[in-house]
């Protein structure tokens, strides 16, 4: 009897997780190397799932992962995982690429092995163009730049487009001579350089695309860095926009 009623109250804890995503505690996993993959606490870990022990979790455990589905799957739905099942039966049923699959649900350690009970994102696969505007990730006092980029879907993989405005100088963060483009997966990049583009009385642009053999809607950001073309050296990014946010492009808006 107790038994059953700690069944019970286990699955009352792990079915409520508002906000969050349930996750299954793989094999040699802490909460702290867990809190690092979702990058939340371990406090908060611990709140969204106050009869954990966190000395004693097991293989297959299913925990609550509070705060996090805006980010991980804002442009999609969550999935129950079923016992039995794998992402490839998953994406068969669901219509979406495995590929696609794998790079939505990036926090999984091993693809390859997913539990019953936790949750994965299944992505909206967006067959129309969409725009991602990309923010900056460092400050300077003299430039005010900002870029966008349009991804168009393609049944091939797809086409990203990258524009930057009012960019400084590439110097201006080190030895550097150009702007690259990039769109990101977990394991695998596409590079995209950019040209410079000058108009009188018009501010400066950088501009580039590129055809990807990849459903571009399944990488996770779209970034613009400095890059020096002589020694390969590759700076920081300097503009970065999540994928998982990028809008209908307005032709597209119904």
């Amino acid at each position: 009897m107790q038994s059953s009623n700690k069944k019970e109250s286990m699955h009352r804890n792990v079915m409520s997780c508002p906000g969050g995503i349930l996750f299954a505690v793989r094999p040699g996993q802490t909460l702290s190397a867990i809190g690092s993959l979702f990058s939340v606490t371990v406090n908060e870990i611990i709140e969204a799932n106050p009869e954990l022990v966190p000395t004693r979790l097991s293989i297959g455990q299913v925990i609550c992962i509070p705060g996090v589905i805006d980010r991980l799957c804002r442009r999609g739905r969550l999935r129950t995982v079923q016992r039995g099942e794998t992402l490839f039966q998953i994406s068969r049923q669901a219509g979406v690429p495995l590929n696609t699959l794998i790079e939505a649900n990036f926090w999984l350690p091993d693809p390859t092995l997913i539990f019953p009970g936790e949750q994965i994102c299944i992505p909206l696969i967006v067959t129309t163009s969409c725009c991602l505007v990309l923010q900056r990730t460092v400050e300077t006092n003299r430039f005010d730049f900002r870029g966008v980029s349009l991804i168009e879907p393609q049944d091939d993989g797809g086409r990203v487009t990258v524009t930057a405005v009012d960019l400084p100088p590439p110097a201006t963060f080190g030895e550097f001579n150009t702007y690259l483009g990039s769109l990101v997966f977990r394991e695998i990049e596409r590079l995209i350089p950019l040209e410079k583009i000058t108009i009188p009385q018009q501010p400066i642009l950088w501009a580039g695309a590129r055809n990807v053999e990849v459903p571009p809607l399944g990488a996770n950001l779209v970034a613009v860095f400095p890059f020096n073309t002589e020694t390969e050296a590759r700076g920081p990014d300097i503009l970065r926009g999540l994928v998982i946010n990028c809008q209908p492009a307005p032709n597209d808006v119904d």
